[in-house]
C-alpha cells in the first residue's frame, strides 16, 4: 500500500472513532446504532473503493476523490453533538461529500474533466454544498429538532428567509442534477462496448442514487417523513456506487485470470485474423487492431500484410507493445477504457505466440518482395533435382524445349541433346556439392532458329535453382564485332595497299622520271644549253603533275578542306566535283572532327556508288544536328536495288559508324532510287 493510501486508511479510522464516539454519546439521535451502521457503510465502502483505486496508477485522481467522500462523510457525525459550536459547524459541513461524490463521478474514468460544462457543474456542486448549508444556518435557528443544541450561526430568525434559501438550494441542486445526468447520458452515447462495460455499473448506480436525491428533495417540501425515509434509501444508493467501481476491478481481474485461456486460443489460431480475434475476447474489444513489427523494413504492418500506420490510429485509441526476449513484435491498439493492467497481461500472455505470427509475417514479406523480383526477372528459371527431373519452371512457353506439360516431371536427358544435358547436369551436380555458382553455355534449336542459352546454377539444399537467359543477340552482336574488326583491318591494309600502289604507279614515277631528266639535263648544261633547257622545262611538268596527283591523293586520305574550314564547306568541294547536280544542306557550325570525318565519307562513298551504279539525274545531301547526333542522309532518284551487304564499300562505311557508336542504314527500293541514312553521336 502506498503512503497515500495508508493516510487515507489511517484517517478514516480516527474519524470513525470520532464519528461512533459523537453518534453514541447524542441526546438527539434516535436510533444512535442505525446511523453509525449506516454512517460506517457508506463511509468506508468510499474509502476502500478509494485506497484500491490508489493502488492503480491510472486511477489514482479517482481514488483521491472516492476516499474524499469517504472521509467528509464522518461530517455528517458532528451533527450529532451535544455540543452547540460542533453542532452548529456540522450543519454547514454535512453536504461538502456530496460535491466530492458529484466531482468524483464526473471524472470517471478519465482521471480528469474534460469541457467546459463539466468545470461549471462540479464547480456549482461545490459552491452550492457549502455556501447553501451556511445560508441556511443563519437564518434558522434548528432544523426541526426540539432536542438539538442551539445554531450559533444563527443571524437572525426568519422562516420566510430560510424558506427561499431551501427553495435555491433545491431549484439550483436540480439543476447542478440535471446537468450531471445530461454529462453522463452523453458520455454513455459517445462510449465504446468495451467502455460502456466499464461506465455501466458505476452510471447505474449513481443514476439511481441522483433520481432518489431529487426525490427526497422535493419530497421534503411535501412530508419530513418521506424526505427521512428516503435520505436513508440515498445512503445506501450512494453507498453502492463504490461498490459498483469495485465489482468492474474485479470483473478485471477475472479477466487477467483467464489468461490462460487466451494462450490456448493463441496456440489454435490458423492465421492473424485468429489471432487478433482471440485478443478481441480476451480483452473484450470488438474494435481490437492487431499490427506486427518488421524490424528490417522498419514499418508496422496488420494480419493481412498490408502497412499499419500506427502513429495515425493511435492518436483515437491506446496502444499497447507487445515484447518478446527484450523487443518489440507487436502491438495492440485498443480502446482507452480497456484496462492498462489486463492489457499489458494479455501483451505479456501473447508475446511467444505474436513473435511466432511476427516471424511468419516476416518470411511473407520477404516471399512477396523475392516473388514480385524473380516475376521482375524476363529469364527463364528452372528448379530440378540432382539428377535432372524438373519440378518448376517460370518463364514463356515458345523459350521451352517442349511444352510445359511435358516438361515438368520429365527428365533433362529425354527432353534436350545429350551434350546440353550433360553440361547441365555436370553444373547441377557443381553447385549441389560445392554450394558455388555453376555456370553452363549451350545452343538448341528452336522452331528451326538456332538460340544461345546462358545458365547460371545455384544450390537450393538438394535441389538446384537454373536462371536461364537467352544470349542469342548477344552472340550475334559479339560476332558481329569480331567481323566488323576484320573488317577494319582488312580495310586498313587494302588502304595502304591502294596508297603504296598509287604512290607507285603515280607520283614515285613521276619522280623518278624526274630524276633522270635533271641528270640528264645536268649532262647537257656545257654541251648543249638549249637542249638542258627543253629538259628542265620537262621536269617542271613533270613535277606540277607529281604535286597535283600528290594533293589528289591527300585528298582521299583527308581533304584539307574539312580540317579547315568544316564538314559543310568540305561537302561542297565535293559536290562541285561531282559529274550531276547535287544539292547540299550542312550546318555551319563545327562538329566533332571525327564525327566530320564520318560524315563525310559516308557522303564521299555514296556520291561514287550514284556515280557508278545509280544512274541518277539529282542528289540530295542532308546534314542535321539533333537530340545530340548528327544525321547524315543521301537521297538520289536512280534505279535503286542497292544491297549493304555485298561489297566492301557501304560495309566499311557501316563500320566507320558503328565504331562511333553510330549506325547506317540503306533503303533502296528497286525503280524508286537509293537513301543512305547515317546517325552519329556528337554530345
Amino acid at each position: 500500500m502506498s503512503r497515500t493510501g495508508l493516510a487515507v486508511l489511517a484517517g478514516g479510522i480516527a474519524l470513525t472513532v470520532v464519528g461512533v464516539l459523537l453518534t453514541f454519546t447524542s441526546n438527539h439521535e434516535d436510533t444512535p446504532a442505525f446511523t453509525a451502521a449506516a454512517n460506517l457503510v457508506v463511509a468506508w465502502s468510499f474509502i476502500g473503493c478509494g485506497i484500491v483505486a490508489l493502488r492503480r496508477r491510472s486511477d489514482a485522481h479517482f481514488g483521491l476523490l472516492m476516499s474524499a467522500v469517504g472521509l467528509t462523510w464522518f461530517l455528517s457525525s458532528l451533527g450529532d453533538s451535544n455540543n452547540a459550536y460542533v453542532f452548529s459547524v456540522g450543519s454547514v459541513l454535512w453536504a461538502i461529500p456530496l460535491a466530492f461524490f458529484i466531482h468524483a463521478l464526473l471524472v470517471f474514468p478519465r482521471g480528469y474533466l474534460e469541457t467546459k460544462l463539466v468545470y461549471a457543474t462540479v464547480a456549482a456542486a461545490y459552491i452550492l454544498l457549502s455556501v447553501g448549508p451556511l445560508l441556511f444556518s443563519f437564518f434558522g435557528e434548528n432544523t426541526g429538532c426540539d432536542d438539538c443544541p442551539e445554531n450559533k450561526l444563527v443571524l437572525f430568525d426568519s422562516q420566510y428567509a430560510a424558506n427561499a434559501v431551501g427553495l435555491t438550494f433545491i431549484f439550483v441542486g436540480v439543476g447542478i442534477c440535471a446537468s450531471t445526468v445530461w454529462i453522463l447520458v452523453r458520455r454513455w452515447r459517445a462510449a465504446s462496448p468495451p467502455l460502456r462495460r466499464v461506465l455501466g455499473p458505476v452510471f447505474i448506480t449513481s443514476g439511481i442514487a441522483i433520481g432518489i436525491f431529487l426525490a427526497a428533495a422535493f419530497g421534503g417540501a411535501i412530508s419530513t417523513r418521506v424526505s427521512d425515509v428516503l435520505f436513508w434509501f440515498l445512503l445506501f444508493a450512494v453507498a453502492s456506487v463504490p461498490l459498483a467501481f469495485l465489482w468492474g476491478l474485479v470483473r478485471t481481474r477475472l479477466a487477467r485470470a483467464s489468461v490462460t485461456e487466451l494462450v490456448l486460443q493463441l496456440g489454435q489460431a490458423r492465421d492473424g485474423h485468429a489471432t487478433r480475434d482471440a485478443l478481441r475476447n480476451a480483452l473484450g474489444d470488438p474494435s481490437l487492431q492487431l499490427a506486427y513489427w518488421l524490424p528490417d523494413r522498419r514499418r508496422w504492418v496488420g494480419p493481412t500484410g498490408w502497412d499499419f500506420d500506427l502513429e495515425a490510429e493511435s492518436q483515437s485509441h491506446r496502444t499497447t507493445y507487445v515484447e518478446h526476449d527484450g523487443e518489440i513484435v507487436a502491438a495492440l491498439v485498443h480502446d482507452p477504457s480497456v484496462d492498462p493492467e489486463l492489457a499489458g497481461a494479455v501483451a505479456a500472455a501473447a508475446g511467444l505466440a505474436l513473435a511466432r505470427e511476427q516471424s511468419i509475417q516476416t518470411v511473407r514479406q520477404s516471399e512477396g518482395r523475392y516473388r514480385a523480383l524473380l516475376n521482375a526477372i524476363p529469364d527463364l528459371m528452372f528448379r530440378m533435382t540432382r539428377d535432372g527431373t524438373y519440378l518448376d519452371f517460370k518463364g514463356e512457353s515458345a523459350d521451352l524445349a517442349v511444352p510445359p506439360e511435358q516438361m515438368i516431371g520429365s527428365n533433362a536427358r529425354d527432353i534436350l541433346p545429350a551434350d546440353v544435358a550433360d553440361r547441365l547436369l555436370g553444373g547441377i551436380a557443381h553447385a549441389i556439392d560445392t554450394g558455388e555458382l555453376a555456370t553452363a553455355e549451350y545452343e538448341l534449336m528452336l522452331n528451326v532458329v538456332p538460340r544461345t542459352f546462358e545458365a547460371r546454377i545455384v544450390r537450393d539444399e538438394d535441389e538446384a535453382v537454373l536462371i536461364v537467359r537467352d544470349i542469342s543477340e548477344r552472340k550475334l552482336q559479339e560476332d558481329e564485332l569480331r567481323n566488323s574488326r576484320v573488317r577494319l583491318v582488312r580495310a586498313g591494309d587494302e588502304a595502304r595497299r591502294k596508297l603504296e600502289r598509287n604512290l607507285h604507279d603515280g607520283a614515285q614515277q613521276r619522280l623518278v622520271s624526274l630524276s633522270l631528266a635533271l641528270r640528264l639535263a645536268h649532262s647537257r648544261l656545257k654541251d648543249d644549253p638549249r637542249e638542258a633547257e627543253r629538259l628542265l622545262d620537262g621536269a617542271s611538268e613533270e613535277l606540277a603533275q607529281a604535286l597535283a596527283e600528290l594533293r589528289e591523293l591527300a585528298r582521299g586520305i583527308h581533304p584539307a578542306v574539312l580540317s579547315e574550314r568544316g564538314l559543310s564547306a568540305a561537302l561542297e568541294a565535293l559536290a562541285g566535283r561531282a559529274s550531276l547536280p547535287i544539292e547540299v544542306q550542312a550546318p555551319e557550325d563545327r562538329l566533332p572532327p571525327a564525327v566530320e570525318a564520318a560524315a563525310y565519307y559516308v557522303v564521299s562513298e555514296a556520291l561514287a556508288n550514284i556515280g557508278k551504279y545509280a544512274q541518277a539525274s539529282a542528289v540530295e545531301v542532308n546534314v542535321t544536328r539533333l537530340n545530340g547526333r548528327a544525321i547524315v542522309e543521301v537521297s538520289d532518284d536512280g534505279v535503286g536495288g542497292a544491297d549493304p551487304n555485298k561489297g566492301s564499300g557501304l560495309r566499311g562505311l557501316a563500320d566507320r559508324v558503328e565504331a562511333l557508336d553510330g549506325t547506317l542504314a540503306v533503303v533502296s527500293e528497286p525503280g524508286v532510287g537509293t537513301r543512305i541514312r547515317a546517325e552519329i553521336p556528337c554530345g
